[in-house]
């Protein structure tokens, strides 16, 4: 299944509003950006002494949640209904809990953690039966692959309602069970067609287990460094590197194409770089400054939502636009590696005890501003829909 392309039937509304909130990509991409500029700036701030906040809270809860999960929910509102042949779901079983669920974020940031994480963690719990209600009465035959992100979707909420219930910092377990899962899982789903589209060409048929031992070795990363198993680290992630290497060669997608799609094929590939940097890192390295992670962060999870989110907005755009690159996105998608090689200097320059690292550190985080600033300027008209 995969994103129509042919043109939307124009959208009329009236007012702003109505026009902003009639698609859920809209709404949930805007909170997405919003969100992603928040939290990097005060992640910012943290770095040069600027205000009092809680740097674990602000940069992994709210890049998780804030940023990312607002990404998903969005995306998986529009496609669920696509993959499982069933009916759009109505605008009104989700704008109001769009609504809870930004002000659980920022009572989880600026007023209250442990209410702002249940109230996102019940609103996740709502999505969940939401998207259940959805793929049940799905006319699909196959709805494998929608299930799966419900169950991922599932270990996000509890694994967040734990942590706020306990008090702990599960954000590395969280990363890795429920965001890189969710990713990686939406990737074999969505990238194989995007490619087909274009190319004609088939993709290889994957083993037959790909996706359930593929949730079961990022969990299992997630594991052993979020409770510092190093044994364990060096185990998965020797078996993980040969594992998502076999995988992303059988997608076949090794191939010269547009870069709306090049972009997506470099994603995967630094997910295969993450995991080999983790096996090194893992058995040479003390401490790396969380150098495979901001692989994993930058160069897969944050490519592919650009690339991704690039593509949604053009193909559901009112009116309706082509999905083509310009020079423009292009720029976004090269700003994007940009960063990512700057996060790899800062560990870099950190391993090596050099001073330099804190001059990458602040300019990485402060382009990732930027790049969302830039993109939201060149999308934002397709997502605020301030013109009727």
């Amino acid at each position: 299944m995969q994103f129509s392309t042919l043109p939307n039937q124009p959208i009329i509304e009236k007012t702003w509003w109505k026009r902003f909130t009639s698609q859920p990509h809209q709404i949930f991409f805007s909170a997405a950006i919003f969100f992603a500029l928040i939290v990097m700036t005060l992640t910012l701030f943290t770095f040069v002494n600027i205000g009092n906040f809680d740097f674990s809270l602000i940069h992994g809860f709210g890049l998780n949640f804030g940023v990312f999960t607002n990404a998903f929910l969005g995306f998986l509102i529009t496609v669920i209904p696509k993959y499982t042949s069933s009916n759009v779901i109505p605008k009104n079983r989700y704008l109001y809990a769009w609504v809870v669920y930004q002000l659980g974020v920022l009572i989880a940031l600026f007023i209250n953690t442990f209410s702002g994480k249940v109230l996102i963690s019940f609103t996740l719990f709502y999505f969940i039966k939401i998207f259940f209600e959805t793929i049940k009465t799905g006319k699909a035959v196959n709805k494998d692959d929608s299930l799966y992100i419900n169950f991922i979707l599932i270990i996000g909420a509890t694994l967040l309602f734990i942590e706020a219930s306990t008090s702990t910092n599960l954000s590395t377990l969280i990363f890795f069970s429920y965001l890189l899962s969710m990713v990686f899982i939406i990737a074999l789903k969505m990238v194989p067609a995007f490619f087909f589209t274009f190319t004609k060409v088939s993709f290889k048929t994957l083993p037959k287990y790909t996706k359930q031992i593929s949730i079961l070795l990022l969990i299992l990363t997630g594991i052993s460094l979020q409770f510092q198993l190093n044994y364990l680290t060096i185990i998965i992630s020797f078996i993980s590197s040969i594992f998502f290497g076999f995988i992303i060669f059988k997608l076949n997608i090794l191939k010269q194409v547009p870069a709306i799609l090049f972009i997506l094929t470099i994603g995967l590939v630094w997910f295969e770089i993450a995991y080999i940097c983790l096996f090194l890192e893992s058995i040479f390295i003390t401490y790396s400054f969380k150098l495979a992670f901001h692989i994993f962060a930058l160069g897969f999870v944050t490519t592919l939502l650009i690339g991704f989110g690039s593509r949604v907005c053009l193909g559901h755009a009112v009116p309706a636009q082509p999905i083509i690159v310009d020079s423009f996105t292009e720029l976004l998608f090269l700003l994007t590696q940009i960063i990512l090689l700057l996060r790899i200097m800062t560990s870099i320059g950190f391993i090596l005890n050099s001073n330099i690292y804190t001059i990458f550190l602040h300019l990485s985080s402060t382009l990732w501003i930027l790049l969302f600033i830039l993109w939201l300027f060149k999308f934002g008209k397709y997502l605020l829909r301030i013109k009727s």
